[in-house]
């Protein structure tokens, strides 16, 4: 979550430079961290019940959505150093 948060505001830093584009980068970076700011209270506490009754279950959900935001800001940033 802190480096999608760094990342949001190394976006906004290059605003000048590569202009309104970055904006999408930083909104899928900043929705992504707030996502995972959102969800995770749900995620530990169902992860500490599952490590009471020693069986804790795999949180493919959450994995796979977060690696579709990664891969979402590669394209869209190689897409936005490309274009401009």
């Amino acid at each position: 979550m802190l480096a999608l948060v760094t990342a949001s505001a190394l976006f906004l830093r290059w605003l000048p430079n590569h202009g309104l584009p970055i904006l999408l980068l930083f909104t899928v970076s900043a929705g992504a961290a707030l996502a995972i700011y959102l969800t995770q209270r749900r995620r530990y506490s169902a992860r500490s019940h599952g490590v009471a009754r020693e069986h804790v279950d795999a949180d493919i959900t959450a994995v796979l959505w977060t690696a579709f935001a990664g891969i979402a800001l590669g394209a869209l940033g190689i897409g936005v150093v490309l274009a401009g």
